[in-house]
């Protein structure tokens, strides 16, 4: 079973701003809000923190109903007498999933194209120029589940890109690309877009990317 949680955060909250600048710390305070698992070896946790106007939510897609107390003791409002935060049962859209049927969609990914070094190292080039963000997520669409038109007439744009560094406290520092995509995508296969929904897309999801959400497309 997987379940989708959506959750807001008072922007005016301290903790709000450090996990708007330190992805790391927004990752450990998730996975603070799941039990441990019994293997240790914890199921993949995807996540999105979006920032619009004044309004800042978290969105969590997991294999496990979380309780988003530690986060609402830093970034809610942890006295409002309820839970802040909603989680629904996934599966009821994952299991609806049929060849032809449309979506509005948003992807925040990490659109890198990988390459051997003079030493043969594998190198992540990140892909600044919007063509090539564009280009990189058509190039993966069918092995997602999707089509999103083509490089003439792509169903999607690129809302935001940007890119962030961060420390982390196993090397001296991060640095990764943000890109935003939003558009309206048609289902091709509805088995290897329930793995994307569930698994993600691309690198640096414990980053909080890599988060793909549907909703209802109205034409």
């Amino acid at each position: 079973m997987h379940y989708l949680s959506r959750m807001p955060l008072n922007p005016r909250r301290r903790g709000t701003a450090k996990f708007l600048s330190a992805p790391q710390t927004m990752h450990a305070a998730i996975e603070s809000s799941f039990p441990p698992h019994d293997n240790d070896d914890n199921p993949r946790t995807l996540w999105r923190l979006e920032r619009i106007g004044d309004k800042v939510t978290l969105w969590v897609v997991s294999e496990r109903k979380p309780s988003f107390e530690p986060i609402a003791e830093q970034a809610g409002w942890p006295n409002s007498g309820h839970p802040t935060w909603e989680t629904r049962d996934y599966t009821l859209l994952l299991d609806r999933l049929m060849t032809g049927q449309q979506y509005q969609f948003r992807l925040t990914a990490n659109p890198v194209l990988s390459r051997r070094n003079e030493k043969n190292k594998q190198q992540r080039i990140p892909l600044v120029k919007e063509d090539q963000q564009i280009r990189w997520l058509l190039d993966r669409a069918p092995r997602l589940g999707f089509s999103a038109g083509d490089d003439t007439q792509p169903t999607f744009m690129v809302t935001k890109s940007q890119r962030y560094s961060f420390k982390h406290e196993n090397s001296s520092g991060v640095s990764l690309l943000k890109c935003q995509f939003d558009g309206v995508l048609t289902v091709t296969d509805p088995t290897l877009l329930y793995d994307a929904l569930t698994k993600g897309v691309g690198k640096g999801k414990a980053y909080g990317l890599g988060l793909l959400t549907l909703a209802p497309y109205r034409g």
